[in-house]
C-alpha cells in the first residue's frame, strides 16, 4: 500500500513529526542541505530506536506528497498532523523536545520566509507550543 493512502490517523510518532518537519521544509519550496541536516539529527534523537534509511524513506514519500499539494491543502494536512501528534505526546514534551528542534530548523537555512512563519503560527496554535524564532529574521 503506498503511504499516499495512510490516513494520518494510521501514521507512526516518527512519520508524524518527519511530515510536521517536512511542511516547513517545503514552506519555501526547497529543501536545503541544512535542513535535512537539522531534520536528521533531531530524528537520532527523538528517535534513536528508528533506522536513518527508514526515516530517510518516510521524508522521501512526505515530500512526494506535500509538493504537489496547493496551500490549502498543505494547511489542512499539517493541521491533521498536529492534531495527531497530539494523541501521542504531550504539552509539555512537545515543548521541551519538539519546539526547540523545530527552531533549529527554522534558523538552518539563514532566513525566515513569511511563509514558514505563517506555518509556525499554525504548529504553535494547533500543538499549544511556543517556536522560538529570532527577532533578527
Amino acid at each position: 500500500m503506498s503511504e499516499h493512502n495512510i490516513s494520518v490517523s494510521d501514521y507512526s510518532p516518527l512519520e508524524l513529526v518527519t511530515y510536521l518537519f517536512s511542511f516547513l521544509q517545503l514552506a519555501d519550496n526547497n529543501l536545503d542541505w541544512e535542513e535535512r541536516e537539522v531534520w536528521s539529527k533531531s530524528m537520532e534523537k527523538l528517535f534513536p530506536d528508528h533506522t536513518p534509511e527508514r526515516a530517510q524513506e518516510i521524508l522521501h514519500n512526505a515530500c512526494q506528497l506535500i509538493i504537489p499539494m496547493n496551500d490549502f491543502e498543505r494547511k489542512n494536512h499539517l493541521i491533521t498532523v498536529c492534531e495527531q501528534l497530539k494523541t501521542y505526546f504531550s504539552k509539555d514534551h512537545l515543548q521541551s523536545n519538539l519546539a526547540p528542534r523545530l527552531t533549529q530548523l527554522i534558523e538552518a537555512d539563514g532566513m525566515i520566509l513569511s511563509a514558514e512563519t505563517e506555518m509556525v503560527s499554525l504548529i504553535e496554535e494547533k500543538l499549544d507550543i511556543k517556536i522560538d524564532i529570532p527577532d533578527e529574521y
